[in-house]
């Protein structure tokens, strides 16, 4: 979405307040295309897990989203979201340990 949204910024036309002209982009096709299969894993993870357990698990976003747009889009880690990051992992492995943990019980 982030290089559909930088690739159409110098587009115009006259509904521009919505941004229609993005709709030109492949990047955001695809973009769009990865919405509605995040969606789809969303709904099998919820037939899977309790909603309480998952909610907290998709925090693992704040996770991949810096690390990708690191690697993909040559963007820069501060120490401090560095420091968030690993806040994050260990919330989120917390709470996925606990689940298990219960999971081996039953």
């Amino acid at each position: 979405m982030k290089k559909g949204a930088d690739s159409t910024q110098n587009l115009s036309n006259a509904l521009s307040w919505l941004e229609t002209q993005a709709l030109v982009s492949g990047w955001i096709w695809t973009g769009i295309l990865f919405y509605i299969v995040s969606f789809v894993f969303w709904l099998r993870v919820l037939q899977i897990l309790p909603l309480n357990i998952a909610f907290n698990l998709v925090n693992i976003e704040h996770i991949f989203v810096p690390l990708a747009s690191y690697l993909f889009l040559g963007e820069v880690i501060s120490p401090m979201r560095a420091a968030g990051i690993g806040i994050v992992l260990l919330g989120v492995w917390v709470i996925a340990e606990s689940y298990c943990r219960v999971e081996e019980r039953a």
